[in-house]
């Protein structure tokens, strides 16, 4: 008895650190699907007929959206206006340009609510712009930059696997303005230096824009708006707590993760990971970023802001829950312009109302820059 006492102990042992171990690995996994970069486009959208200025859609989740987006595919790129019909699994939407390239049956695309896919201001909209290098903690940064006549420049800050042109869609509005902007990149973004080769969520990144604002002020700058898109979003908040004092006279938040915790939770919901599993996933997200989630959550830090902020979301947002959002308008509504959407998804609350995005991009920058 005792010898099978000592068996049943030895077993029980190794369950557990079995099962330890594949809770750690399970962690890790999920992890990596917070903080390891993946880059590339995914084109889930077919095309499956297209006749004169209609074109009908299948697959994709976004494809009824309502508003204005593009349409790129390798090689190609189209401008779609409103859906006209949905039925059987397709929808069908105004075709309002082919900008480049020849959209056919079976060519493969994606909803792209930055219009224009990677392209740059010369390409896209067709106006002058030049490659700069922005020197960074970790190396040069690629980015552009257009020009104006305004000495407050706006520092565009792009989502998680994004990249500058995730921006496009605003430069028509600041540049009206006579306000430059940069769009930049920043570290694990592709021709970026990589670090440790992990996204720490706003932790470090903030020094990246930190060093982009001192470029724009030794091109003359006297003052910056920083606008932000999804984790860009958050960066951009971590940064005016990390460096006050420095000419930052506003924030544009356009889906902003504003509390990790919510999109992390939010993403284990959608794949049917339990929540336990979830918060084991964010204490190794904790452990192989040295990033603290209680100090990433900017509606905890609410009362530390100093400057206005204009901030964006879409009710249909199904990467990052609008409630922190909302939360820390609720708890700033000295600072907080609040512009609240719906259909548009995430970071499309431009895509959905076009003319109200911009009306209240004009109205705050004119109100900030005085």
């Amino acid at each position: 008895m005792k010898r099978l006492g000592r068996v049943l102990a030895w077993v029980v042992a190794v369950l557990l650190m079995l099962s330890v171990a594949g809770v750690g690995a399970a962690g890790w996994y999920y992890s990596g699907l917070v903080i390891e970069p993946s880059h590339g486009s995914s084109y889930p959208v077919e095309v499956v007929a297209y006749t004169g200025d209609l074109v009908t859609l299948r697959g994709g989740d976004d494809t009824a959206a309502p508003g204005t987006y593009g349409l790129t595919w390798d090689g190609g790129n189209a401008t779609l206006g409103a859906v006209v019909s949905t039925g059987g699994g397709n929808v069908a939407r105004r075709v309002e340009k082919v900008r480049r390239g020849t959209l056919r049956p079976g060519v493969h695309a994606y909803l792209d609510r930055w219009m224009w896919g990677h392209e740059d201001p010369g390409t896209a909209l067709g106006l002058p712009y030049r490659k700069v290098s922005v020197p960074g903690e970790l190396g040069d940064l690629p980015a552009w930059r257009t020009e104006g006549s305004s000495t407050t420049w706006v520092i565009a800050v792009h989502g998680r696997n994004a990249n500058a042109s995730e921006a496009l869609r605003f430069v028509p509005l600041f540049h009206s303005l006579g306000m430059p902007v940069l769009g930049i990149s920043y570290r694990n973004d592709e021709g970026a230096p990589a670090g440790d080769g992990l996204f720490h969520l706003g932790a470090t990144e903030w020094r990246d824009v930190t060093a982009a604002v001192s470029y724009a002020r030794g091109q003359g700058a006297t003052g910056v708006l920083l606008h932000g898109f999804s984790m860009g979003g958050g960066i951009v908040p971590m940064t005016v707590r990390r460096m006050p004092g420095e000419p930052v006279k506003g924030l544009i938040l356009d889906s902003p993760v504003l509390d990790w915790n919510a999109p992390i939770d939010l993403g284990a919901d959608q794949r049917g990971v339990p929540r336990w599993l979830a918060s084991v996933g964010k204490f190794v997200v904790e452990r192989r970023t040295g990033a603290s989630l209680d100090d990433l959550d900017h509606v905890r830090h609410a009362r530390e802001f100093r400057v206005p902020v204009l901030l964006f979301v879409d009710d249909a947002d199904a990467s990052v829950p609008v409630g922190p959002a909302l939360r820390f308008a609720a708890a700033r509504p000295d600072l907080v312009t609040l512009v609240r959407t719906r259909g548009g998804g995430h970071v499309g609350s431009w895509n959905t109302d076009p003319g109200r995005y911009e009306r209240a991009l004009r109205d705050f920058a004119t109100r900030v820059t005085r």
